[in-house]
């Protein structure tokens, strides 16, 4: 009889600890992944998914062109009838849309995926009165402001084909990413940057 009053108690204590281990394994589970690694950096990349969607986008690089833009015209067998310079400045803003960065908590820290920069924005104005010179055939203002539209379109197209100024974009993209989540989480966390 004592050998089954102890079966009898050993199964019901069983049973009430699988019972209470059913009850509290999510509060278990959430306290046990706060205090794993993997549990801080999960909560780290809610708080700068959160952050990067306040911020919206990231230019990284910024370049400023100042010259003189040239256009001439000729015409058979006269020659040169006209011939346009004007000075400009023309600026763009490579970066990333930070909507665009996927973030991946893992044991050793946070994968961070960087799309491909992209232009942010670009402007170009004229600068300086144009110096015209023309001889039977009068500038008008479609003509000129084509000549402009070319001009920069012409500018964008170099930094946008420059293979070597879109990487040191990128560079300087997840340099800034980097700094700005130490900002952000207020720590030092293991981070790896790779393109998406």
């Amino acid at each position: 009889m004592k050998w089954l009053g102890k079966k009898i108690l050993s199964v019901i204590g069983l049973a009430l600890v699988i019972t209470l281990a059913a009850a509290l394994y999510p509060y278990i589970r959430q306290m046990v992944r706060e205090w794993l690694p993997q549990g801080k950096y999960d909560r780290a990349t809610m708080l700068i998914s959160h952050e990067m969607e306040k911020a919206g986008e990231l230019t990284a690089v910024r370049y400023t062109d100042q010259a003189v833009m040239e256009a001439s015209t000729k015409a058979l067998l006269i020659g040169e009838v006209q011939n346009v310079k004007a000075p400009y400045s023309y600026e763009i803003g490579l970066g990333i849309r930070l909507a665009d960065v996927q973030l991946t908590a893992g044991d050793a820290g946070i994968t961070v995926a960087v799309p491909d920069v992209e232009m942010l924005y670009d402007s170009f104005r004229v600068t300086g009165s144009p110096e015209v010179q023309d001889f039977l055939y009068k500038l008008s203002e479609s003509r000129y402001q084509k000549m402009i539209d070319d001009q920069a379109a012409a500018c964008r197209t170099r930094y946008l084909g420059d293979a070597e100024c879109l990487n040191a974009a990128w560079d300087a993209a997840c340099e800034t990413l980097k700094s700005l989540i130490g900002q952000w989480t207020g720590e030092t966390i293991p981070l790896q940057f790779r393109h998406l």
